[in-house]
């Protein structure tokens, strides 16, 4: 009503919420907003050793597998690295699956061994993950109590950037990971093949399920361990631009 289309444009006296007004500061100034107290708090909660957990999945009509309902969210990849203490290099570990048989069983023993009793687990938009791995247990209930002492562990790092404890103008009010990554880190999915979840598991099925030759199959096999690693190996990235930032 007041013909105002830019966020630059709103006047000072405008009523705004206080995110509103953060991204409405940050917008005119160029300079990102940072909320030290906010972030310190999110960052105390971590222990060490750290292990940042991302998976991919995909959704098919017919499903190959026992134990599977037409689209489900099944998991195909994951991709973990492990910081033992602050400083300290990395582990990298990744499963991909090949299709030819439910993957499933062998990401959660692989990850029981991998993701050990103690520190916190790391992803981005956590529910995600954490649905992944109820779903699982839920057609393999050997892995119920494990899981469940998992999921009391999980952090989810998208919580200082919803909460707009950290928010650069570049994000355009985003706060997914591929929003947060390059302007925290300069890190981008501008070059990767495969650069987003739903093409992952497209690509993922033309793989396993389809006709593609092996040549074919090689690359896609290539870009998808590209992409998760990027994925974890960004939320480590990002941790340590918080602790520098603070």
């Amino acid at each position: 009503d007041m013909d105002i289309l830019r966020i630059q444009d709103i006047p000072e006296d405008f009523l705004l919420t206080e995110k509103q007004a953060i991204q409405v500061n940050c917008t005119k100034t160029g300079e990102p907003h940072v909320h030290a107290r906010g972030i310190r708090s999110f960052l105390d909660r971590l222990q060490y050793p750290l292990h940042f957990l991302d998976f991919e999945t995909f959704m098919i009509a017919i499903p190959p597998y026992d134990n599977m309902s037409p689209y489900e969210q099944v998991p195909f990849q994951y991709s973990l690295h492990i910081a033992d203490r602050p400083g300290s290099r990395t582990e990298h570990f990744a499963f991909l699956s090949d299709g030819s048989s439910d993957p499933r069983p062998e990401i959660l023993e692989t990850l029981k061994e991998r993701l050990g009793r103690t520190g916190s687990v790391v992803s981005y938009n956590a529910p995600f993950e954490i649905r992944v791995l109820e779903s699982c247990c839920h057609h393999f209930p050997e892995y119920t109590k494990w899981i469940e002492s998992v999921r009391k562990r999980i952090v989810d790092l998208l919580i200082p950037f919803r909460n707009f404890h950290y928010y650069h103008p570049n994000q355009k009010g985003n706060a997914s990971l591929k929003a947060v990554l390059p302007v925290l880190t300069g890190r981008s999915y501008e070059e990767l093949e495969i650069a987003d979840g739903q093409i992952a598991g497209l690509r993922f099925c033309e793989m396993a399920f389809g006709n593609a030759m092996e040549a074919r199959k090689r690359a896609i096999r290539k870009a998808l361990e590209k992409y998760c690693r990027q994925d974890a190996e960004g939320m480590l990235d990002i941790i340590k631009a918080l602790q520098k930032l603070v």
